[in-house]
């Protein structure tokens, strides 16, 4: 029974709230060590600005695809003499249809999963925690990881694949679709649930710096709706090699310098897989200077503005609502342990 899992190994609520020490916010981006190598003549070796393209047309569907991860409560345990590290987390995935004639968006797919870690190969149980009141509101954690490393950051880091993955497994609901758009929230994945060829993956962090130099000038001086040219990340044919490109989103009445912003604030990144022909490419990234700025969010809603689309600030409220109070879920996470 999942209750003597809890009580051999001693498991109660780490007593620190969550907000202290690193939340959950580790990306495989930001976790690759290595360099790949860049190749940024693909397109064209006249490394300038690209204009809007106002010819570019837009498709009447697209789809948003992100999730939520969030962490229910931290908890220690011990096995033999070795603390256990682990955490209860709560990771929510959902899509948005943007359809454009009917001038309406659309929350079509949500997906709540409660979620166990733990290092040191141990598998946990899926925990049934019975509400205080007797009610048949039970909370069900039945996502259960666990990994060779013991730490604090490696159970926060099986949260948060398990999110992308998940996320992938929503975005390939669509891959057979050739009439929708699919633009996902973070950098495309690889891997046993593939986003489809054509989603554009939307980097809205600067993890990492691709451009350097000459190439990496060009980001501070784009104007709204200005990309970069096209560059190649890793090698033709390669697992995990893609196209990408930034581009400067936001309104044109919003002036970043005027609002004490610096040079960089409303840059993004884009993805493709390096499957998709550079022609298909060069289209999907013409076609994003005009798209992406249409559904910039404003700083008076959203304080992750131009950066955070608008369909996504929506769907991350939507998955909220779903995902339950935070601090009633570890009052009963807590009241479980110790009974």
């Amino acid at each position: 029974m999942s209750e003597n899992f809890w009580r051999n190994y001693q498991i109660r609520i780490e007593p620190w709230a969550t907000e202290y020490d690193s939340p959950i916010g580790i990306t495989d981006e930001e976790n690759i060590s290595d360099k790949p190598p860049i190749d940024i003549t693909v397109e064209s070796k006249d490394w300038k600005p690209r204009q809007p393209d106002p010819s570019a047309k837009i498709p009447e569907k697209i789809v948003f695809v992100d999730g939520r991860c969030r962490l229910d409560s931290r908890f220690l345990g011990q096995k033999d003499n070795e603390i256990l590290y682990g955490v209860f987390a709560t990771v929510a995935v959902g899509a948005v249809l943007v359809d454009r004639n009917a001038q309406r968006a659309t929350a079509i797919e949500t997906s709540v999963k409660r979620a166990i870690a733990v290092g040191g190969n141990l598998m946990p149980p899926v925990t049934r925690v019975p509400c205080p009141l007797g009610t048949k509101a039970t909370l069900t954690y039945d996502l259960c990881l666990t990994s060779s490393e013991n730490s604090p950051r490696a159970s926060l880091s099986l949260i948060q694949k398990s999110m992308l993955k998940e996320e992938a497994k929503l975005a390939e609901k669509f891959n057979n679709n050739s009439d929708i758009l699919v633009i996902r929230d973070g950098p495309l994945l690889y891997g046993l649930y593939k986003s489809p060829g054509l989603t554009m993956g939307y980097i809205k962090t600067m993890g990492k710096q691709y451009l350097n130099g000459d190439a990496a000038q060009i980001l501070w001086h784009l104007n709204l709706g200005e990309r970069t040219p096209i560059f190649f990340i890793g090698k033709p044919k390669q697992f995990k090699s893609h196209w990408s490109w930034y581009l400067r989103s936001g309104e044109q009445n919003i002036v970043p310098k005027n609002l004490g912003y610096h040079n960089l604030h409303g840059i993004v990144r884009m993805d493709l897989y390096g499957e998709v022909p550079l022609a298909k490419a060069i289209e999907l990234a013409n076609l994003s200077t005009v798209l992406i700025p249409q559904y910039a969010s404003h700083p008076i809603r959203d304080p992750r503005a131009p950066q955070n689309l608008t369909p996504v600030g929506g769907l991350e409220k939507e998955l909220g609502r779903h995902m339950g109070d935070r601090k009633v879920i570890e009052r009963r996470l807590r009241n479980f342990l110790i009974n």
